[in-house]
């Protein structure tokens, strides 16, 4: 059932850029299969191999993206926030999900068709390139994010892992600087970072004392937001 709540939310979405580009009678075949739903914290809304049946627009709250080798030796985490679409990865080609996806706050979600989204951007060239722009800016990203993996300093580690959430995830205040508005604990930087907890709050701490952040409440806030940056190029 949809709601009055869903059906006014459902009228701002056209403005949204996943949405901006498709004409009035496309987003129109978009909005009569789009569906909103609520998540609590740690619901799952799909596994790693469940068929890719559906793509998602975040509209609140956070996702996280988990995805584990065979070996268990490596795992693959993400995060997807709010006013955001996804999977992009996958689109047009793949029949399975590559990864777990978890509420990780409460989270709003809307979700369509795969196969009804697909058909509708096919016969748009504008938003097809806006996909691939941002599947671009996705792989640009896990590029770096490879390429830490391979830095053996775990310092380095952390701190680019910490330039990849800032990117992704921050949002800029009035004074320049930059917080992330969802809470983030040093055990899911770790990961993040492949370090261990320890060595984690160490550094958090030493970027700390040199005003390079504030870490309270699980909230990240970058105050130098150039030196962060450097770690993104």
């Amino acid at each position: 059932m949809r709601t009055s709540h869903s059906q006014k939310i459902m009228n701002d979405l056209h403005l949204e850029p996943i949405f901006s580009r498709l004409s009035e009678d496309e987003f129109l075949r978009i909005k009569r299969h789009l569906y909103l739903r609520e998540y609590k914290k740690g619901q799952v809304l799909f596994y790693e191999g469940d068929h890719r049946d559906r793509v998602y627009y975040l509209y609140s709250g956070l996702i996280r993206l988990e995805k584990n080798d065979p070996s268990a030796n490596f795992s693959y985490i993400d995060y997807v926030k709010h006013n955001t679409f996804f999977p992009y990865g996958g689109l047009f080609t793949d029949d399975d999900y590559s990864y777990t996806a978890y509420a990780a706050t409460d989270i709003e979600i809307f979700y369509i068709s795969s196969k009804i989204f697909e058909e509708v951007v096919l016969g748009n060239k504008q938003q097809l390139l806006y996909i691939y722009k941002n599947l671009s800016r996705v792989l640009s990203y896990h590029e770096i994010r490879i390429r830490n993996t391979t830095t053996p300093s775990a310092t380095e580690r952390i701190v680019q892992a910490l330039a990849i959430w800032m990117e992704d995830l921050g949002e800029e205040n009035e004074d320049g600087t930059i917080t992330i508005p969802y809470p983030l604990t040093i055990i899911e930087l770790a990961k993040m970072s492949g370090t261990t907890r320890e060595t984690t709050g160490t550094v958090v701490k030493s970027l700390k004392e040199d005003k390079l952040i504030n870490y309270e409440k699980k909230l990240f806030t970058y105050l130098d937001v150039e030196h962060f940056h450097e770690y993104l190029t």
